[in-house]
């Protein structure tokens, strides 16, 4: 991968572990900078302030009050050239699942070793997705993928409904309309077979979904 103009950000609000791994793709000497962010404002105005600047985004999993897969369909508007990381430390077929569901570029389980992120790096650079093999002997060993029910617009909804938003400013969060939030809501419902947004999240939490 090219070094110039390339930007690293470790985004995880666990900050003993985002100074450890900063230190650790610093050592790389893959790019040009390498920032450590745990606020999502602050993740928000860096990524429009460096709208052309290719990035390599390490986004956590588990974050304090939601988890990264929200802020996926958000930041990808601020940067098209954004190189999406996921890492976490599940061992859930579900979550997992999940994650592969939002197709990040790459997927890194925290147990893994250092030669991981230089292999994620490679393989990204050359137009792959790369899935680590702490991942990919899960995925093998359960049959995962199976298949979820829902999309990843749909998965981002639920997550807001889980947080107790409103369908007007779950429509404000996702830039769709309200009716169109009521329709996503109406199809999820039909899918799972329930009749009510709360045995929707039920359904969602059971399946570790939200």
């Amino acid at each position: 991968m090219e070094k110039a103009n390339t930007v690293a950000i470790i985004f995880d609000d666990h900050l003993l572990f985002a100074d450890s791994f900063s230190a650790l793709i610093e050592r790389l000497e893959l790019f040009n900078a390498v920032h450590t962010l745990n606020d999502k404002r602050e993740l928000t105005h860096f990524l429009i302030k460096n709208s052309k600047t290719k990035i390599y985004l390490f986004l956590d999993y588990y974050l304090k009050n939601e988890n990264g897969l929200m802020l996926i369909n958000e930041i990808k508007r601020l940067n098209r050239q954004l190189m999406i990381i996921m890492m976490s430390s599940t061992i859930s077929p579900a979550v997992i699942t999940n994650i592969l569901n939002y197709k990040p570029q790459g997927f890194i389980s925290k147990s893994s070793g250092f030669d991981t992120i230089l292999q994620c790096l490679t393989t990204i650079s050359h137009g792959q997705q790369y899935i680590c093999p702490v991942i990919s002997k899960i995925v093998d060993d359960t049959g995962t993928k199976r298949k979820i029910p829902f999309t990843a617009r749909e998965l981002g909804i639920l997550q807001y409904f889980a947080q107790g938003l409103s369908i007007a400013h779950t429509a404000e969060k996702t830039y769709l309309s309200k009716h169109t939030i009521v329709a996503h809501r109406r199809k999820m419902m039909s899918k799972v077979h329930v009749n009510s947004i709360t045995e929707l999240l039920a359904y969602a939490r059971a399946q570790e979904l939200i």
